[in-house]
């Protein structure tokens, strides 16, 4: 009943939340573009001001700004991380409305990041608001740090982190990725893989030629080609020379974790429109490749005409982009050091390599004060406990924000999307609904954060009605 008072004033300004969250999609922001990034980091910096954030803005060289904000005081500190760019928009076909139109139909706001994360990033500000309006001062710390360039690696968040390390000391730290499954069920995630982003490049003539010189002038495209298939077999498993062996084994905690995670296979591959999946992997052995396994993904190949109509052209270039998400105890220097190594042993020395960006994994406890406190808020807002994952398949500068501190700080996740948001596709959308109860599992975490704890015994953990929260093993994020 505690919450009863913030739970109306939520819903009060229902209307006025989510209009400050179309405002927000309505702005464009592709970093990797150059689109709006200055316009929206101004207005997100005004958002925090707003609800009575104090501000600083940090530019790195060139960078997009990096927006640091301060409110709350108490005994424990912590970070809140968000972004405010968003991924390209695509193929504008492709989208029902607008990528930036933050159409709202049948109670989905539409629009390029409302789920990746200008959703999440608004509804934190919202429950600060509502927290004090109703509550009174926040009775933590809380440290927010947004930047602008998280599709891009966040080059100027690792300089950030390094060069103001006090900033970033906390209690632990709340990061921004998450959705409800297709069973409705909220995810909850403690960690997250790696990252590197490569592209491969491979060289022919000066230009592109007639391909009636296809018999005697080598083609670069069947050069990049053949070159990718040495790095993956037919069934999907990375045959790059030595990178099983960097794979750590998973521990006996994580393994009684995933034993505890189900993926509802059936609606997933009706959801993606996909017969089945790689190597027809199915039940724990799914979700165990799923959450713990390494990846190597193309991402695009360019090379030669792609445009509509015939052109008869020999490439002068090709190129694809890649990447590997990386699990313990991989690293973004282990996996580029075994295939520059695999290339050249196969006779592919003049592929060239170049890194586009990465991030270390970051992996951390059940048993940490935010962890507990999201597992058992998101328990009373949904009314069931969440599904809890030890690692988050996909991948952020977690490592760089968590991992200032030694030991590193403890990091949990949730978000506001479902399992029908598409980020990054077409069409990208979250329910009102989901985003109204974001608000509401924020503020009650906020209040547990500072409550008392006392240390939960192992059995308590591990009991039937707690399963989703099975104790994790502390391990430290890979080196960069």
């Amino acid at each position: 009943m505690i919450f009863t008072k913030f739970d109306r004033y939520v819903d009060r300004h229902a209307r006025s939340f989510t209009e400050r969250l179309q405002n927000l999609c309505r702005m464009p922001s592709v970093a990797a573009r150059a689109t709006g990034m200055r316009a929206i980091a101004e207005t997100v910096e005004q958002s925090m001001q707003r609800v009575g954030i104090g501000t600083r803005t940090f530019r790195v060289g060139s960078g997009y700004p990096i927006i640091y904000g301060e409110c709350g005081s108490g005994p424990k500190t912590f970070v809140f991380y968000g972004h405010y760019d968003v991924q390209p928009v695509g193929q504008l076909t492709a989208w029902s409305n607008g990528p930036f139109s933050a159409t709202i139909l049948d109670g989905k706001l539409y629009a390029r990041g409302a789920a990746n994360s200008k959703g999440d990033l608004i509804a934190r500000l919202a429950a600060v608001e509502a927290y004090q309006k109703t509550f009174g001062k926040l009775p933590v710390t809380l440290r927010f740090l947004i930047e602008g360039e998280d599709g891009l690696g966040s080059p100027s968040l690792y300089s950030f982190t390094k060069e103001h390390p006090e900033l970033l000391k906390a209690d632990g730290c709340l990061w921004d990725e998450g959705a409800r499954d297709t069973k409705e069920i909220p995810v909850v995630s403690l960690g997250f893989k790696g990252i590197t982003f490569l592209e491969l490049r491979a060289f022919g003539a000066r230009s592109d030629l007639h391909s009636k010189w296809g018999t005697i002038v080598p083609n670069p495209a069947w050069r990049l080609v053949q070159a990718l298939a040495t790095i993956t077999s037919p069934k999907g498993v990375i045959t790059i020379d030595g990178f099983s062996s960097y794979v750590a084994p998973i521990s006996e905690e994580d393994t009684e974790a995933l034993k505890l995670i189900e993926i509802d296979e059936a609606a997933l591959k009706r959801e993606f429109r996909i017969g089945g999946w790689v190597r027809s992997m199915k039940g724990q052995t799914l979700i165990k490749e799923h959450i713990f396994g390494p990846t190597c993904t193309i991402c695009g190949i360019h090379t030669g005409h792609t445009e509509a109509g015939a052109k008869t052209v020999l490439p002068s270039t090709a190129m694809a982009r890649l990447d590997f998400r990386l699990v313990p105890d991989l690293t973004a220097e282990i996996v580029v050091g075994l295939l520059r190594e695999h290339l050249d042993v196969r006779g592919f020395r003049d592929i060239e390599i170049i890194e586009l960006g990465s991030a270390p994994l970051a992996k951390s406890s059940a048993r940490s004060r935010i962890a507990r406190a999201v597992v058992e808020s998101t328990a009373e807002v949904y009314g069931r406990p969440a599904i809890v994952y030890p690692m988050d398949p996909s991948s952020g500068p977690v490592g760089a924000v968590c991992g200032v501190s030694q030991p590193p700080t403890p990091v949990a996740s949730f978000g506001t999307a479902y399992a029908g948001s598409n980020p990054h596709g077409p069409d990208e959308n979250i329910r009102i609904d989901d985003f109204m109860q974001s608000i509401k599992l924020v503020g009650r975490v906020l209040h547990k954060l500072a409550e008392p704890r006392s240390k939960p015994s192992v059995d308590a953990l591990l009991s039937e009605d707690n399963r989703p929260t099975a104790p994790l093993p502390k391990t430290k994020p890979a080196e960069k």
